[in-house]
């Protein structure tokens, strides 16, 4: 599986990169040219089995976006950072969630990103992670817009969660045969949002016949899983070319309010050299850093 990344201390333009550390991460940043104000920034939380303590950091590229961006690194429109959370944690686990926004908030200052198009999607266990990620209150104003693929709020307090991200453009994506999470967990979550009279705009692709197997589960030795590769319609839809991703569009056609952007600008302003973290860069958790598209590793969820 040659797109998979390489070890390396920095980003380098064009290629994506494997950061061990404190906080174990894949970070990949266009060649060329940013736009005017900076790239914009995609953050793509990982399946349960791609977790430090079940696989090498180097598998978190087997699916989704950093997968895409290994692939075919002249298309995707962002910076793309793939954060490794340890196995026994969840990506909204309070010390795994301080510690990924503070990478994002390094990485936003020092490559001169554009903090008002922060993104966040995940797949499987990191679709659970990206609801309750954005929910926190702490956080639910940073993202321009989401996109849960095969996820759903587990946490109990559902209705205040929905509450908190009901200024957040979202787009679901589940299907209704997945044998691995039910779609069940999606449908309760979309109603939820529903409920609060969700202010920003809300989209749901409920599939209903979901793939068994990503693209790239073959030559990683991954058996079928029924229906439970809903993200090969969210990232790589069949028939769509690697330049026209119709949810990337979608998400890049959000930005937060400038006033919100500076603000976080404004805290990390030169707070960290040029070209990002540090190989020990993270907080509070640690972990071990490790054909056709996608890909998983066979864990659940």
């Amino acid at each position: 599986m040659w797109w998979l990344p390489k070890s390396g201390d920095s980003p380098q333009p064009g290629q994506q990169v494997a950061i061990d550390g404190d906080l174990p991460h894949l970070i990949f940043v266009p060649s060329g040219t940013p736009p005017p104000g900076g790239w914009p920034l995609l953050i793509f939380l990982h399946g349960q089995g791609e977790s430090s303590g079940a696989a090498p950091l180097k598998q978190v590229a087997l699916q989704g976006p950093p997968q895409h961006a290994g692939r075919h690194p002249d298309s995707i429109p962002f910076v793309v950072l793939s954060p490794q959370k340890p196995l026994t944690s969840q990506f909204f686990s309070n010390n795994v969630a301080i510690s990924i926004m503070g990478l994002v908030d390094r990485y936003v200052a020092s490559l001169s990103l554009d903090s008002s198009r922060v993104y966040l999607t995940g797949l499987s266990q990191g679709g659970i992670g990206t609801w309750g990620l954005a929910a926190d209150v702490r956080y639910a104003t940073r993202f321009a817009a989401i996109a849960p693929v095969c996820g759903g709020f587990v946490q109990r307090d559902v209705s205040q969660m929905a509450a908190a991200l009901s200024g957040t453009p979202v787009w679901a994506f589940h299907g209704a045969n997945d044998s691995i999470l039910p779609v069940l967990l999606s449908d309760a979550s979309v109603a939820a949002l529903r409920a609060t009279g969700q202010r920003a705009p809300l989209k749901y692709t409920r599939i209903d016949s979901a793939p068994g197997a990503d693209y790239a589960w073959q030559a990683a030795g991954v058996p079928e899983m029924e229906g439970h590769a809903s993200w090969v319609n969210a990232y790589y839809p069949p028939g769509s070319e690697p330049t026209e991703i119709p949810l990337y569009a979608w998400l890049l056609s959000f930005r937060r309010p400038p006033a919100a952007a500076a603000s976080i600008e404004e805290a990390w302003a030169g707070a960290y050299p040029r070209g990002g973290p540090s190989r020990r860069a993270g907080v509070a958790h640690g972990g071990r850093g490790a054909g056709g598209r996608g890909g998983h590793n066979g864990s659940k969820g």
